[in-house]
């Protein structure tokens, strides 16, 4: 069995009363430790770990995706804050969790678990394979206390969807596109993205003569950017196939603040509208204080400031206030009439221990684009 080291430690609760020992490896795997998943699915130590050495069991065979496996991990234990600090442990990721729980759920729906196999169904039910599936990866994170990049979630989005959008490149071996494919994917003179890319300094990678010349190039040098890179360049550009790309990543801004929009609860519509599914809270309260929203999938903090910028609250407070919340989270301030385009610019550039202030509002607020 491989051995890896767990460098990250954290306790989590996806069942009220039920606290599981999880950890991430040195490779960034989320994984949960065998004693933690044998209490998350109602089982004891050593049934457990004789289940996964006999693996499938012969009940549940029927029920079990041939593609599947569950294969343990060896783990010596190095994060700080773990009572198990330099122990061995045998942990197993969320897929393998999610396979034994698929499998249980399938054969209590066909009553074919045994006796002693009934209470094990019942568990794995109330868990619901799909929510395992979904969030055990970024519940692992967040409870060991690891930030999401919001501007990497946000581009991968974008990554996947301008492919979708026919986003091509000259270079496909070395999966670096030029200007000229991104001018044509964008619909954009050059002079524009050439602008752009000075004006943020877009990072790129220079093509060698060979290179170019063996894709019919006559050019001596030429820039390749990657496809993050030119996600920055199509979320950064208005072009139209940005804007869909926008709609599809943060969600239909047609409908978003007009002009004459006043405060926090026109904003609430819109932020629940924007940030569905991904935990969106108002009025969150992280012990003694309370925040005007909450992005629980992103650790991001908004706070509608309006006119007075929280002039009325005491300065100092505001300012430990700050100092705490911006340890495990990105804050951003926002001026209730800024723009949506100025709001989701400042989220891509946020990041944890950060606070944005965006209080620059213009004096004829532009219009909202109708997408």
């Amino acid at each position: 069995m491989e051995q890896r080291k767990a460098i990250h430690y954290g306790k989590l609760e996806l069942i009220p009363g039920i606290i599981c020992d999880v950890y991430i490896l040195d490779d960034n795997t989320p994984v949960m430790s065998e004693r933690g998943t044998a209490d998350l699915l109602d089982m004891k130590h050593v049934s457990l770990r004789s289940v996964v050495a006999t693996w499938p069991p012969k009940t549940l065979k029927p029920f079990i995706n041939k593609a599947a496996s569950v294969v343990a991990t060896l783990a010596k234990v190095e994060a700080k804050n773990s009572p198990h600090q330099g122990r061995n442990i045998v942990v197993y990721d969320s897929k393998m969790i999610a396979t034994i729980i698929s499998a249980y759920v399938m054969a209590a729906g066909h009553n074919s678990l045994q006796k002693n196999q009934l209470h094990i169904g019942k568990r794995c039910s109330i868990l619901i394979p799909a929510l395992i599936t979904t969030t055990l990866d970024t519940a692992i994170e967040q409870i060991c206390g690891l930030p999401i990049n919001i501007q990497q979630t946000v581009q991968e989005q974008c990554i996947k969807l301008m492919k979708q959008y026919g986003l091509t490149t000259s270079f496909p071996e070395e999966k670096l596109y030029t200007k000229k494919d991104i001018t044509a994917f964008l619909e954009k003179p050059l002079s524009t993205v050439n602008s752009y890319v000075r004006k943020h300094n877009i990072p790129h990678e220079n093509l060698d003569y060979q290179t170019i010349k063996a894709n019919g190039g006559k050019a001596n040098r030429m820039n390749g950017y990657n496809l993050e890179a030119v996600s920055k360049i199509v979320l950064g550009m208005d072009s139209v196939v940005g804007i869909k790309l926008k709609k599809q990543i943060f969600g239909n801004t047609g409908t978003l603040v007009r002009t004459d929009t006043k405060g926090e609860i026109e904003w609430q519509q819109v932020l629940a509208q924007v940030f569905d599914g991904f935990g969106f809270h108002h009025n969150y309260t992280f012990g003694s204080y309370r925040v005007d929203f909450f992005i629980q999938d992103l650790n991001l903090i908004l706070e509608c400031n309006g006119y007075d910028n929280h002039r009325n609250y005491n300065q100092q407070e505001e300012k430990q206030r700050e100092k705490l919340l911006k340890k495990n989270y990105s804050i951003i301030r926002f001026h209730h009439k800024i723009t949506p385009e100025q709001l989701f610019n400042g989220i891509l550039k946020t990041k944890m221990g950060k606070v944005v202030k965006l209080y620059e509002i213009e004096p004829v607020y532009p219009k909202v684009l109708s997408l």
